[in-house]
């Protein structure tokens, strides 16, 4: 008989907790073995859940990227439209003004010549000579005239564009509230 066999059967304690551990080690790897093929894939359903909600976000994400950046082209291509509308209309302004200012140059060569003839003019009433008080009041109203003209001029051109500029802001500011 073998030596083992014989010192088993001799000690049937020893042979029991040998017998006991073995099925116990058994136990435990059929155990661990379930466990970790069950958690392997459990794992690999949350990594394709976590992966496929990841690819939902970035495909999300994307999209609003686009939409935002279709607004804003939008909302530039409404101010650009504003502001070319603004340029033509300050445009038409200066060219009105540039009539004006023709007129006006018209109207000053006009006070001119009647301040010439008010000068050559020989008889004067209240003066006994035609002097150099007499003929003034004819000259300064021109000049004064004149002065007039150009600064009204330079307001109206002011004004002009100040409301050309301040239309196309309002439009702008309406195109920009009416696509929210």
């Amino acid at each position: 008989m073998n030596p083992v066999r014989q010192f088993l059967d001799a000690h049937p304690v020893v042979w029991f907790f040998a017998r006991l551990t073995a099925v116990a080690l058994l136990v435990w790897w059929i155990h661990h073995s379930g466990y970790s093929s069950g958690a392997h894939d459990k794992g690999l359903e949350w990594s394709e859940k976590w992966n496929k909600q990841a690819a939902e976000l970035a495909t999300a994400r994307a999209d609003a990227v686009t939409a935002a950046r279709e607004v804003e082209q939008r909302r530039q291509a409404d101010i650009e439209k504003v502001r070319q509308d603004a340029e033509q209309e300050i445009a038409r302004a200066e060219s009105d003004a540039a009539a004006a200012s023709a007129v006006a140059a018209g109207l000053h060569e006009q006070a001119r010549r009647l301040a010439a003839r008010a000068n050559q003019c020989a008889s004067h009433t209240g003066s006994a000579q035609p002097g150099e008080t007499a003929r003034q009041p004819a000259v300064v109203l021109a000049d004064l005239l004149s002065r007039a003209d150009a600064r009204a001029g330079e307001l109206a051109r002011a004004y002009d564009r100040a409301r050309a500029s301040g239309l196309a802001c309002e439009r702008a500011y309406h195109s920009l509230i009416s696509q929210q």
